[in-house]
């Protein structure tokens, strides 16, 4: 996944704030993109916090223990961290990057059609939900069910956004 688009039109969130991490400032983020490296990248950001939104200058990025860690130019105290805990980072939309084939931007499958490998409408995807092992895609079934999809491909089998389409292989007791 490349990240979502944000509630503000013309936007793409790449990451939800986390925590203070030491005394200079430091965020600590959960990227919604996979290449830890785009935040190398990135020169500006927006950090987005309920109805405030800021431009923001990335002065440095990288990985520590697992955990992506950025430090934002003016921003040096952990107080200053905590007006952000909770919201996110975003990128205007038209800096958004090309995905590798087979990769989606989270926006990308939220609406798509859902079928079994024999055709059979089985509801369509309202939302992914970030997971520890892997993405969960929730699925409004024509009864108004929600289920939940594991993104994984012995169960997603392909995905056609040309036909806003996602084939799958529903496991016995997935649908029922």
């Amino acid at each position: 996944m490349g990240g979502r688009k944000s509630a503000e039109k013309g936007y793409v969130t790449l990451a939800r704030i986390g925590r203070a991490r030491g005394l200079a400032g430091e965020f600590i983020i959960w990227p919604l993109a996979d290449d830890f490296e785009r935040f190398t990248r990135l020169s500006q950001v927006y950090l987005v916090r309920r109805d405030k939104r800021v431009t923001a200058q990335i002065e440095s990025f990288r990985v520590v223990s697992g955990r992506a860690v950025m430090k934002i130019k003016g921003v040096d105290a952990p107080e200053q961290v905590r007006l952000w805990i909770n919201g996110f980072v975003e990128i205007d939309e038209a800096d958004r990057v090309d995905l590798p084939e087979g990769t989606y931007f989270q926006d990308d499958i939220v609406g798509l059609r859902v079928v079994s490998e024999r055709g059979e409408n089985l509801g369509t995807i309202e939302k992914v939900l970030e997971m520890l092992a892997h993405e969960v895609y929730a699925c409004r079934t024509p009864d108004g069910r929600e289920v939940l999809i594991p993104a994984v491909e012995t169960i997603v089998r392909s995905i056609d956004l040309e036909a806003g389409e996602m084939v799958v292989f529903p496991l016995p007791g997935l649908f029922d």
